[in-house]
């Protein structure tokens, strides 16, 4: 509850997070039914593989390119756009339902993707531009917050429509959220919200925001984070639709009880945030690690309940991570520069997801989702062990200096 006070005293905050959860529950309700057609047609893993991959692919292509217009336009035009632009695309998979045609519903799914592509780095660059610094903590925990929500409302709500009517109510109300969402953020439009002048953010030239990740050794750091954790994150999306469609056999209900069952840990870890106090690096590290502990116990789950407790414990660590590091780069990232530098990081961070989807769905075509978990875990224990050496050897307080001075020049 200390996290939603921050919405109070952040006006402009509390318009982007509602818009968020709207944009959000809709796309959760469009994800459980995507899943749930494709599976029915196909049963295939490699399908449903090839599906998630089409949810992050686009990121390769529009990330830095919203990065960019992030730094030089009005970033609630953009959010108001992308929402309001990709309404008309939620519909075409209801045609693919009744025609069987899978190709409109990759394309459907592409597009909005691409629409999240552009609004997710828009959306992360605006936050430190309309929220007080000694809150960004707070609010940090306010989007651990939207992804629980959506998680719990739009997976859970989303698997009982399935279960209850069919998948063209799901991809109806998608269409309705996102044009409600659109019209939410139109009331942020009016606002000057920029801390820094267009004529400062034009003399940024891409060559130099991009070179500015190899030169600063903390960013590096991040750099590395966010292609190695995606490649356990990616195997991490295919292996929970499997576990309850063919683990444990509940069907579109039980897709929506494991993702609603990863909501709520993320939901619970914002309500730690008043207990972080500095240290966000450790502190994101270690949950890395105990993230893949969960992972080693999921592997061993003998019943549907089991698994869904480790769920939430998975994401309950892994929410506060992201928090932390959430935190740092919201602190450390030069204004004129943000929306660029974000953008290409969530470039490499969901082009690593997606070649992790895809190898994911073919893993399984032949390794048991348990087994799979079991490797996942593993992973993720590595890569915690290699971040702590890393970021052990970095300077962190000279990088921010060197951030600090890039950003008054």
């Amino acid at each position: 509850m200390h996290s939603f006070q921050i919405l109070k005293k952040e006006p402009k905050y509390q318009i982007i997070f509602w818009s968020s959860v709207l944009n959000g529950i809709g796309g959760r309700f469009a994800q459980v039914g995507s899943f749930a057609l494709l599976y029915l047609l196909t049963e295939s893993g490699a399908a449903l593989g090839l599906l998630m991959a089409l949810l992050v692919l686009p990121t390769i292509i529009f990330a830095p390119i919203s990065g960019y217009l992030a730094d030089r336009f009005h970033k609630a035009k953009l959010l108001f756009w992308t929402d309001l632009l990709r309404a008309p695309f939620a519909l075409l998979p209801i045609w693919a339902a009744m025609t069987g045609h899978l190709g409109l519903l990759y394309l459907s799914t592409f597009i909005i993707s691409s629409g999240q592509a552009i609004y997710n780095p828009v959306r992360f660059s605006i936050i430190p531009d309309i929220v007080e610094k000694r809150n960004l903590v707070s609010v940090n925990g306010l989007e651990q917050n939207i992804v629980g929500i959506t998680l719990v409302f739009g997976s859970l709500l989303g698997g009982i429509i399935a279960f209850i009517s069919n998948v063209h109510v799901l991809f109806f109300f998608h269409a309705m959220f996102l044009m409600s969402a659109a019209i939410l953020m139109w009331r942020l439009t009016k606002s000057n919200i920029t801390k820094h002048s267009k004529i400062e953010a034009a003399e940024s030239s891409l060559k130099e925001s991009g070179f500015l990740i190899v030169r600063v050794a903390l960013l590096r750091v991040f750099l590395m984070v966010m292609l190695l954790m995606p490649l356990a994150n990616g195997v991490d999306n295919v292996i929970f639709n499997l576990i309850a469609l063919e683990v444990f056999d509940k069907g579109d209900l039980g897709v929506g009880l494991i993702y609603s069952s990863l909501g709520v840990g993320f939901v619970l870890s914002s309500t730690i945030v008043k207990w972080i106090r500095g240290k966000y690096i450790a502190i994101g590290v270690v949950m890395i690690l105990l993230e893949g502990v969960g992972h080693l116990l999921l592997s061993q789950s003998f019943f549907f309940g089991q698994a869904l407790v480790l769920a939430i414990l998975i994401t309950f660590v892994g929410g506060i991570s992201n928090i932390c590091f959430d935190t740092v780069l919201m602190k450390i990232l030069p204004a004129s520069k943000r929306g660029f530098l974000f953008g290409t990081l969530s470039m490499f961070q969901n082009s690593s997801m997606g070649i992790a989807m895809i190898g994911a769905g073919f893993l399984t075509e032949w390794l048991p989702p348990l087994r799979t978990s079991f490797l996942v875990g593993v992973t993720y224990i590595v890569f915690a062990l290699a971040f702590m050496l890393v970021f052990r050897s970095v300077n962190v307080r000279t990088s921010i200096r060197r951030l600090k001075r890039l950003d008054s020049n």
